[in-house]
């Protein structure tokens, strides 16, 4: 109750505050990590499981590994001005990107449905450690599309700023 109680949209992040390797592991996990027998920690429409995660920092671009519960990297550029419009989200040292797959899911709804689920993972987590992090679809989307070399069927959805 507490962790929804603090729950909230911060835009005041401190582009120093950085993320432990322990919490953004967890936040991750919270996210769409796999709980039992091949589920997630949010539901999908049919189980279609169309979502991938995307880490942005200053270091490059990485993508979620559910199942090893590790990442990937993607790129050692630092993808952070084409996450974010804002000037706060350039410069914080950790942005998620939300991916869904049309093939695996072809309607909006649910792929919007999917992502805000895992979204709302994160804000409910940043809650309960006390970090900051706010949801946002105001970024570069063409460009991150490219540099994070998705096929066409991947599409970006929104991306989550965290900080402290």
């Amino acid at each position: 109750m507490e962790s929804i109680a603090q729950r909230k949209s911060h835009r005041d992040m401190s582009a120093n505050g950085t993320v432990s390797k322990q919490q953004l592991s967890d936040m991750l996990w919270a996210a769409w990590g796999i709980t039992h027998e091949g589920k997630r920690t949010v539901a999908t429409a049919m189980n279609r499981q169309e979502l991938s995660i995307y880490v942005v920092t200053p270091e490059g671009a990485s993508l979620y590994d559910a199942a090893a519960n590790t990442l990937e990297k993607v790129t050692d550029a630092d993808l952070r001005p084409l996450a974010g419009m804002q000037k706060f989200a350039t410069e914080c040292p950790l942005n998620i990107v939300f991916v869904t797959d049309t093939d695996l899911q072809p309607d909006a709804t649910m792929q919007g449905y999917a992502a805000g689920a895992a979204s709302q993972n994160v804000y409910l987590y940043c809650a309960s450690q006390g970090l900051k992090t706010v949801v946002r679809a105001s970024f570069a989307r063409d460009e991150l599309h490219k540099a994070l070399q998705l096929p066409a069927n991947k599409r970006v959805i929104f991306v989550q700023t965290v900080g402290k």
